[in-house]
């Protein structure tokens, strides 16, 4: 009997140190390390350990589809409209400090959306340099590593892009809304699908997979319900046909 455990605890130490040695061994870069069942779009759970309390921000409660459709009954339907083309700077310093917790918007989302966290030394765990995302768009497990200079595959989207909310109702609000709406989390999500997404609104793209589709379409109509903004008729075609086509549960 001895004998035997001695030998699975060696077995269960040699798994070990080849996870550490593998993990040890991407690149310095974003990789996919493996395709897990969809996490439930909200979660209550505490943040992950290591987080820093203040930046530890909620991932977004996504509604159900038949909440998502009452809400996109209720938009109001309009052709994106300004008197002034959109100008990035018009929402504000990019990934500005918004709740003055001493860390910019896009390491705060970075807290949130990652876990197994590491931080800059002496950046009081503000920049986040490494973790592993799970991709809500693609349903993908990534393991990211921050890049010094250069192209970063892991990027934070605009759930509803700045330049689509210039034209659908932004140009009115005051300079502080729209920097408050380019730093809300509930429209960021961290990525790696940012740059093929662009400023696509869901007539022209959405996430491939059918939950991540509702999770989506879900939370772009919250995003809009929440900001009072108008939807192209062509948009609110694909966001009611998507997500008539999600289960209750979605």
């Amino acid at each position: 009997m001895r004998r035997r455990t001695v030998s699975a605890i060696t077995a269960a130490v040699g798994l070990v140190a080849v996870a550490i040695v593998a993990f040890a061994n991407l690149p310095q870069d974003a990789a996919v390390v493996e395709q897990p069942t969809l996490a439930p779009a909200a979660s209550s759970a505490a943040p992950s350990q290591g987080a820093p309390e203040s930046s530890a921000l909620a991932v977004p409660v996504t509604p159900e589809a038949g909440q998502a459709l009452t809400q996109l009954d209720q938009l109001t339907i309009a052709d994106p409209f300004a008197t002034t083309k959109y100008v990035r700077d018009y929402f504000g310093q990019r990934w500005a400090d918004v709740d003055r917790n001493g860390c910019d918007t896009r390491n705060d989302i970075l807290a949130r959306d990652l876990t197994d966290l590491t931080y800059k030394p002496g950046t009081h765990d503000c920049v986040v340099m490494s973790g592993i995302l799970y991709d809500r768009y693609t349903e993908e497990t990534i393991a990211f590593v921050r890049i010094s200079e250069g192209y970063q595959p892991v990027q934070i989207d605009h759930v509803i892009p700045l330049s689509v909310a210039w034209s659908s109702g932004s140009e009115a609000w005051s300079a502080d809304k729209r920097e408050q709406f380019a730093n809300d989390p509930l429209n960021l999500q961290t990525t790696t699908a940012n740059q093929e997404k662009n400023d696509s609104t869901p007539s022209a793209w959405i996430p491939a997979t059918v939950t991540a589709a509702c999770e989506y379409s879900a939370r772009y109509v919250q995003v809009l319900t929440t900001y009072d903004l108008t939807v192209a008729a062509v948009d609110a075609a694909a966001l009611r046909s998507t997500l008539s086509g999600c289960s209750a549960g979605d």
